[in-house]
């Protein structure tokens, strides 16, 4: 009796946990059996950990010989994008074949294996419509359409499954549907081996009102896709326009986003949160942007939403080839602002257009490349700040109203090969004062992140009005083998500037085309006895919000 008592209330438990069931519910019965052909997941990285070969990270400045060399005349010279192919990767094989038929007409809950088949247009009751809590399932729409009932629940919730949610959905397909007017059009809520491919999840949730004005971000929810905790997914083929987040992934791994669409959305085309060893590759995304009330109360757009984002721990990404154009409030965004750091990312070969502020923005994180990207028509081209160990290589960049390139407080950077043209200021290395209260979570630094150490070579810096290099209380620096024509001037030193050696091409030599990946930083010939621990020299003060970059030199 008391092992029946026991089967009878495990019976009612797990009842309660699997959640409600649709008011109306398809009887799912097999029809005929469907061959399906196995899908192999296949990427083309994790992207390689590099070493960068560099001076330790607390290591005491020491001053070298200081010279500045001016040429009259300048060779053409034209920058050489680098190729990086990272190794290939196992990953998970989608092998459901022989899969029984079956036709639904209605939401459902979907508890075994099976190749489902949408019949006919729905409309979700109350929150959710579809729930997959099974391995081996092929969901297919059609082309038909699902429409949620006030922007509430998701279309497809798969979720794990058993007593107590222990088991993890493994090999899940889902495409061909158009899904709208949900918080989430299709929301992965745990899955191994997860394919979502050519829907159209676009005009879910958008958390901002008619005139796109929300919260400054902070975290956004809603929109078309979201894996969370997913171990090995691929996207692709999908549109997801006009929501809050196009495409959304969280506390994941081995995730491709591949060839979708997200534009117009408030907050950002593709998030990623807490997410590694992902590749995001050959996606358009447009007008990502939103409008709120920044930190001194001005209210303007950008907000931190921007065409692609990587946030809270995404490291290890590769994020190439991507189309990121239009009114996006950056670019591509690697943030981590009270959050975990993103570390060892590749930003390679994207196609950056008219970002309302910067094509490229890192910081706060080390290891991070941008290598061979065209960006142009932002206010910076590339900015970071309290960065290590950066790499910024072979980007062709023009038409800034600001900088091409501009880094913030930040040492051991390499930047290289890259052609800044027609912008304010080509490349600007500067220390200065921040605010303490917003930027609390920075650790502490003995040499109060000084800008410092830092390799500026190679480069073709043409027809910029104010300066092709400007170093402002940056100190240790190589500036080495640029070429400069038709610039306000060519180098523009300023506070303190202890210890650069600055190396001016002279009009017969060329910038070497060949970029190594880390290269070794060499000192300077001159070897003085060492000061005392050096730190950086106060500049101006940054006042009143850090982050917008009007507050930015």
């Amino acid at each position: 009796m008391v092992w029946l008592a026991f089967v009878i209330a495990s019976m009612v438990l797990l009842s309660a946990c699997v959640g409600p069931i649709p008011t109306s519910v398809a009887v799912l019965a097999p029809t005929e059996t469907v061959t399906v052909t196995p899908v192999t997941l296949q990427p083309t990285f994790p992207p390689s950990t590099e070493t960068a070969t560099s001076a330790p990270e607390a290591a005491t400045l020491e001053p070298t010989v200081e010279s500045t060399l001016e040429i009259t005349s300048t060779p053409t010279i034209t920058a050489t994008r680098i190729p990086v192919t990272p190794p290939p990767a196992s990953f998970p094989t989608l092998a459901v074949a022989n899969l029984p038929l079956v036709t639904v007409s209605s939401c459902a809950q979907i508890w075994a294996a099976g190749y489902y088949k949408l019949t006919n247009d729905i409309k979700t009751p109350e929150t959710d419509c579809f729930y997959i809590q099974s391995n081996n399932v092929v969901f297919d729409c059609d082309h038909h359409t699902i429409e949620g009932n006030n922007f509430q629940g998701y279309a497809f919730f798969v979720r794990k499954f058993g007593f107590p949610f222990q088991q993890t959905p493994t090999n899940i397909e889902i495409k061909n549907c158009r899904v709208l007017h949900h918080r989430t059009g299709i929301f992965v809520g745990g899955g191994n081996n997860i394919y979502v491919h050519n829907n159209d999840l676009s005009d879910n949730l958008d958390d901002t009102n008619k005139q796109r004005f929300g919260v400054f971000l902070g975290q956004a929810e809603g929109g078309g896709l979201r894996f969370d905790t997913v171990s090995g997914g691929r996207a692709e083929y999908n549109t997801a326009n006009n929501g809050a987040i196009g495409i959304d992934v969280r506390d994941s791994d081995h995730v491709i986003l591949r060839d979708n669409t997200a534009s117009n959305n408030s907050a950002w085309g593709i998030n990623l949160i807490h997410s590694s060893y992902s590749e995001i590759s050959s996606n358009t995304v447009r007008d990502n942007i939103r409008y709120c009330a920044w930190g001194n109360g001005t209210v303007g757009r950008g907000c931190d939403a921007g065409g692609i984002i990587l946030q809270d721990g995404s490291s290890h990404n590769v994020v190439k080839g991507n189309t990121v154009a239009g009114d996006n409030g950056n670019g591509i965004f690697i943030k981590a602002h009270f959050t975990r750091c993103d570390d060892d990312n590749l930003i390679q070969n994207n196609k950056i257009q008219n970002a309302v502020y910067n094509g490229i923005e890192l910081g706060f994180c080390k290891k991070n490349r941008a290598i061979g990207n065209e960006i142009t028509g932002s206010m910076d081209g590339i900015l970071f700040g309290f960065d290590a160990y950066t790499e910024i290589r072979g980007n062709i960049i023009s038409n800034m109203t600001n900088h091409g390139i501009s880094s913030w407080n930040t040492h051991n950077a390499t930047v290289d090969g890259n052609q800044i043209t027609n912008s304010r200021e080509a490349i600007y290395f500067y220390w200065d004062r921040w605010d303490a209260k917003q930027f609390s979570f920075l650790p502490p630094s003995p040499d109060n992140y000084a800008s410092r150490d830092n390799v500026i070579s190679n480069n073709v810096l043409r027809g910029n009005t104010v300066a092709g290099v400007h170093l402002s209380n940056s100190i240790q620096n190589r500036v080495l083998n640029n070429a400069f024509a038709g610039n306000g001037r060519n180098i523009w030193l300023e506070g303190n500037v202890q210890g650069d050696v600055i190396l001016v091409v002279p009009p017969t030599l060329t910038p070497a085309p060949t970029l190594s990946p880390s290269p070794t930083l060499t000192p300077g010939a001159a070897t003085p006895t060492p000061p005392p621990l050096l730190t950086a020299t106060p500049g101006r003060l940054i006042t009143p919000d850090p982050y917008h970059p009007r507050n930015r030199r």
